[in-house]
């Protein structure tokens, strides 16, 4: 007897829908496989439920059964035999049907969701945990599809998020880049973590965030409160903590740019992102002076011409997608 058919008539008994012929099948099936050395068949029940449930199902339908051949047969018709044939019967299926039910009660496999922001775009997502994310253009994150675990955790893969947190003060939530990583209980923060920035950039709009570097794991996390961020070089790791004012804290994120005291080569990089264009900068000493600059959302042109008066450089669109600075 096939798999299929076992499971077929292991639901039809539980249900109480099997026929005396099906009865009969089913018993042949469990007095073989007791006298057989091979491994039992395995019949895998889709009934829902707990075990107790799934126990009391069967036991019930083997007492409807017990009492309906007590009624109809005589004393020396063999109903001894065929109650245990039942009893049996029963208990085999009750193996299968809790193996079922432990199967389809584990913990499933972790499942992940990718999300990738599109230059030119930003990505509004929403976790499980009812925690906000704001992706950056030219950004990617990965996460659980529900967080199961005591530690709520996702990975920055490249790119830019602002975070707002739900508080959980049992199950963490940790923020993965390929530099630092970002524990918090709830708040609200900003990661900066581009693959072509030489800095990695974590700052706090709300609560409390602690940051530690992935390839110092013994040290200790820095601590951030609000209105505080944190800048670590890629290839040095070295730290700093700097004040940052509330306003400046992922603007992007309303569609504004507001800059202080940032390196050129992050800004056009920024710029680049933002309004899906390459930008090749032909003095590199330009790209490490800084500017401080607020912006609303106004065209890349206008954006240029308001920097390249402040720090006095020219530029020239070279094609659709390629602008020049010199």
């Amino acid at each position: 007897m096939n798999q299929a058919h076992l499971k077929i008539l292991a639901q039809k008994f539980l249900d109480g829908t099997a026929t005396e012929d099906e009865k009969k099948q089913l018993h042949g099936w469990y007095e073989k496989s007791a006298l057989s050395d091979e491994e039992p068949e395995i019949v895998f029940s889709d009934s829902l439920g707990t075990s107790d449930e799934l126990k009391q199902k069967i036991l019930q339908r083997l007492r409807e059964n017990r009492q309906r051949d007590s009624e109809i047969a005589p004393l020396n018709s063999g109903l001894f035999r065929r109650f245990m044939v039942w009893t049996a019967s029963a208990a085999a299926v009750l193996l299968c049907a809790l193996f079922a039910w432990n199967k389809m009660h584990m913990i499933p496999k972790e499942e992940f969701k990718t999300v990738h922001a599109p230059f030119g775009q930003t990505v509004s997502i929403q976790l499980s945990d009812g925690s906000q994310v704001w992706l950056n253009s030219g950004s990617t994150i990965t996460f659980p599809v529900t967080f199961k675990d005591k530690l709520r955790e996702i990975t920055l893969t490249d790119g830019q998020a602002f975070f707002d947190v739900v508080h959980e003060i049992k199950r963490p939530f940790i923020v993965r880049t390929k530099t630092v990583n970002v524990t918090v209980l709830g708040t609200s923060f900003d990661v900066k973590a581009y693959d072509n920035d030489p800095q990695v950039k974590v700052s706090v709009k709300t609560g409390k965030v602690g940051v530690t570097l992935i390839n110092k794991p013994d040290q200790p996390a820095v601590m951030l409160l609000p209105d505080k961020q944190i800048v670590v070089q890629n290839k040095k790791s070295e730290i700093k903590v700097n004040e940052i004012s509330a306003p400046a804290i992922a603007p992007w994120k309303d569609n504004k740019i507001i800059l202080e005291d940032e390196m050129l080569s992050e800004v056009f990089h920024a710029l680049e992102r933002k309004f899906d264009q390459h930008i090749v900068v032909e003095n590199a000493a330009l790209e490490q002076e800084k500017i401080t600059i607020t912006l609303d959302n106004q065209p890349l042109t206008d954006v240029l011409k308001v920097m390249s008066f402040s720090k006095k450089f020219n530029y020239s669109q070279l094609n659709d997608s390629t602008i020049v600075i010199r």
